[in-house]
């Protein structure tokens, strides 16, 4: 009986612990078909399809149409003149980028009213073979924006939540036209990380829209270009997240672990080198043009509820990490690059131009896994706790060139190996991530974990910095008996 009892309370604890998490979290997103009228785009013909219920009514038709793999879609109900196919066709494809599978082309089968030909249905052109292929590929592209949507949640303000997609598409993404004989879509920005500037723009648009935030896609022809601009608080800023995805000066590869905001949030009369361009929505409103943002060069991360990102003023070699926030508030919260020199030497957080110079920027890129921040510095790789502001060295780098970026995949860190900042570099696998509660170091998060934890609130050992970073499973900043409980509960689902 006495053991009963002990088991009861044990299961509450699990029960009440579980409930306690799931009343905290923040409402996630989910991937589906892109809500009507959340994208839009400007025709040839300097109209909308979304001006006009009929239209919008269309473009819902052959996308669901599309969506089904149908091979005759009947839109004769909505009166689109016959003239029009190609413009349906392209805002099809704009407005709803998961139609990635049509051709360039379209045909219809017309009708004559009233001496007007009008389209009597759609007869789509795919690009893939069958409906399974295409259903596939479907499951893969709402499977990696899903990825995406996890890092974004009800919590956030629509500028946090535009900043987290916008650096998150540049960290896993690179520019191609064409590879290995495959053409770019959106479906190869989403899924393989590559693809030309409508598939940047476009894989952004989508992601927004399931956040609920509207965007319109622009083009210029003169430029041969295509870029977005994004709704916030009922008003337009441009954003170009193709361009804001460096590539590097000498080679003209893309530079891994690196993210610009150098075309982030602009008024149309402060956005730089863009010109030739017609939109539905003019971008008036200067609210952003003199942000601070503007100057970080690394990945911002949404890590207890803060925005984060590394701060470097122009013409200063500085590497502070500030919290930042739609205010334009920017807070140091810790000089990333004065606690490495004073631990490790001035070589250690400066970037070396050979001859007694160093470049007057940090090459330092923001990540964060599991709750902790990461960064590069040349030759090695830091994880930051800013739940309490501790700041570790977690592994050296050895190789001939600096680290100029960071990224992570698969829960491993990645540097970007660079002759210097003008190529493009290689990323080469440098430390692996920590993994929160994992205090025995074996990469399984288990039992065992929760009864050290127990032992070391009890004083019978002890834990190194890394050991008790990862002890604060729920990131307060204090390690408890509510860590034991969290990491209970995480093990039971």
């Amino acid at each position: 009986m006495k053991n009963r009892k002990h088991i009861l309370k044990i299961s509450s604890i699990f029960l009440t612990a579980a409930m306690l998490l799931s009343s905290m979290g923040a409402a996630a997103f989910a991937a589906e078909k892109t809500p009507a009228g959340t994208i839009d785009k400007l025709a040839t013909n300097g109209s909308s399809f979304l001006s006009s219920s009929d239209k919008a009514g269309a473009l819902e038709a052959v996308r669901d149409g599309v969506l089904n793999y149908q091979s005759n879609i009947d839109i004769k109900d909505y009166r689109i003149k016959a003239e029009d196919a190609g413009l349906l066709l392209d805002a099809v494809k704009s407005c709803y980028p998961e139609t990635f599978c049509l051709a360039q082309t379209v045909y219809v089968s017309p009708t004559q009213i009233g001496g007007v030909s009008y389209i009597s249905s759609v007869i789509p052109q795919y690009q893939t073979s069958s409906a399974e292929e295409y259903n596939t590929m479907l499951s893969a592209f709402y499977a990696k924006a899903d990825e995406y949507l996890s890092l974004v949640d009800d919590s956030m303000n629509d500028f946090t939540k535009a900043v987290v997609l916008h650096d998150a598409i540049v960290m896993n993404s690179e520019y191609y036209i064409t590879k290995d004989g495959v053409s770019a879509t959106p479906y190869t920005l989403m899924v393989e990380g590559w693809g030309k500037c409508e598939d940047y723009s476009r894989v952004y648009a989508y992601l927004l829209a399931q956040t609920g935030i509207k965007s319109e896609l622009v083009d210029s022809d003169s430029m041969n270009h295509e870029w977005i601009k994004i709704q916030l608080e009922g008003k337009y800023y441009e954003v170009d997240v193709t361009w804001d995805d460096p590539v590097s000066s000498k080679d003209k590869l893309d530079s891994p672990g690196r993210v610009s905001h150098d075309y982030f949030l602009f008024s149309n009369s402060s956005f730089p080198n863009h010109s030739g361009y017609y939109e539905l929505n003019p971008s008036a409103d200067t609210t952003y043009d003199e942000y601070y943002i503007h100057n970080m060069d690394s990945q911002l991360c949404m890590v207890r509820g803060s925005l984060y990102g590394i701060y470097c003023a122009s013409g200063v070699v500085e590497t502070k990490l500030v919290s930042y926030n739609a205010a334009n508030e920017l807070t140091t919260v810790y000089d990333l690059g004065a606690a490495v020199e004073s631990a490790e030497g001035f070589w250690a957080s400066h970037w070396s131009a050979g001859d007694g110079y160093y470049y007057t920027s940090s090459y330092a890129n923001l990540c964060t896994y599991d709750g902790l921040l990461y960064y590069n510095m040349p030759k090695g790789v830091y994880v930051f706790d800013a739940a309490t502001n501790t700041n570790l060295k977690l592994a050296a780098y050895n190789g001939t060139n600096p680290l100029y970026g960071l990224k992570i995949a698969d829960g491993k860190l990645y540097g970007d190996d660079a002759q210097e900042p003008g190529y493009s570099g290689t990323l080469v696998e440098v430390a692996d991530c920590l993994k929160m509660g994992d205090v025995e170091d074996d990469g399984i998060l288990n039992i065992i974990d929760a009864t050290q934890i127990q032992r070391k609130l009890a004083d019978f050992i002890s834990f190194d910095d890394f050991g008790n970073l990862k002890a604060d499973f729920n990131h307060d900043g204090i390690i408890n008996i509510n860590d034991v409980t969290a990491i209970q509960v995480a093990i039971a689902q």
